[in-house]
């Protein structure tokens, strides 16, 4: 039997599975190292595998990689990432010389949108966008069946559209304004806190007093949205009308067929995003509007896709990663 090795690495967690062309087969999680050097986290991966799929090993095919971003594709390396204290490290190079396995590395949610296509709903489609709403806001793109890169890999960075021109909101990244600053929840406590300081003129609620210590976490902000807190409700406002101006951005520039959404912020709360942001994108396309559904693969997504991708890469990543 064939087989293959599918890696998912996030800011908090990094994800391996065993897998074959018909799917996951077996999986081990592990918090993503978040001190050491530029090989530490390829050697991580490289025990992990080792420990877990030892017996296997020997007929794996190849190993996909969905990793957290910017990337340098060429080379297979994260590059100055803003979610990570170890912000710059080699995976591709020292994974090959170690496995001696073609080793394929791609962006998150580009590997994501490559696992739509393959295992998901994309498999009729040619024109396909994927949004993953969770730490960070990131994208994939196929156009005309061709998976896009760019330069040096980024091409699909939609997170970092911005949405509002003359805003304080700082993203990770450094700029302002950004759809990720707005919507991505590793900045929902620092934008919370912004917004409680400068902009809020409604009194002290408990959401309010959360936000202007800088403790309010994703899951806090939509438990007191539900309860009916002004502030809350005011900031989820932010988030979905970011969120609408970027995605909205995202069909009028790549002008998909269909586009699938995930994410954990998104995942856990279609009940307060889809419905408006679906009819909230609607006075904004300059294009026929796509399909819009949540990704049926889950929390799984970037680990399918990195799966897909080593199953069967894209050409214009084989070009690259020679």
């Amino acid at each position: 039997m064939k087989y293959y090795i599918a890696v998912d690495i996030g800011a908090t967690n990094t994800r391996i599975a065993l897998g074959s062309e018909r799917g996951i087969i077996d999986r081990v999680s592990y918090r993503t190292p978040r001190k050491g050097d530029e090989y530490t986290i390829a050697e991580k991966i490289y025990n992990v595998i080792m420990e877990r799929y030892r017996n296997e090993i020997g007929s794996v095919e190849a190993i996909g990689i969905g990793t957290i971003g910017p990337l340098d594709v060429e080379r297979g390396r994260v590059v100055n990432t803003p979610n990570l204290p170890i912000h710059s490290f080699e995976l591709r190079r020292p994974l090959m010389e170690k496995l001696n396995k073609p080793v394929y590395v791609l962006n998150d949610a580009v590997a994501a949108v490559w696992g739509e296509k393959y295992f998901g709903h994309g498999r009729n489609y040619e024109n396909l966008l994927y949004i993953t709403i969770s730490t960070g806001v990131g994208g994939g793109v196929i156009v005309n069946n061709h998976l896009l890169l760019g330069k040096m890999g980024n091409a699909h960075e939609v997170g970092h559209i911005v949405v509002e021109y003359d805003s304080d909101i700082p993203c990770g990244c450094g700029g302002y304004g950004h759809w990720e600053a707005y919507a991505g929840g590793g900045n929902i406590p620092r934008t919370s806190r912004i917004l409680a300081e400068k902009h809020w003129r409604g009194g002290e609620t408990e959401a309010y007093k959360t936000a202007i210590m800088g403790e309010l976490t994703p899951p806090q902000l939509f438990k007191y949205y539900r309860s009916g807190d002004p502030f809350a409700k005011y900031v989820v406002e932010k988030i979905i009308k970011a969120t609408i101006a970027g995605l909205a951005s995202a069909i009028n520039t790549y002008d998909p067929e269909l586009v699938t959404i995930g994410g954990s912020i998104y995942l856990y709360n279609q009940d307060i995003f889809k419905k408006r942001i679906i009819e909230g994108i609607m006075d904004h396309l300059v294009t026929d509007p796509p399909l819009i559904e949540t990704t049926p693969l889950g929390g799984d997504i970037v680990l399918y896709g990195a799966l897909a991708v080593a199953i069967n890469p894209p050409r214009e990543l084989l070009e690259i990663q020679k």
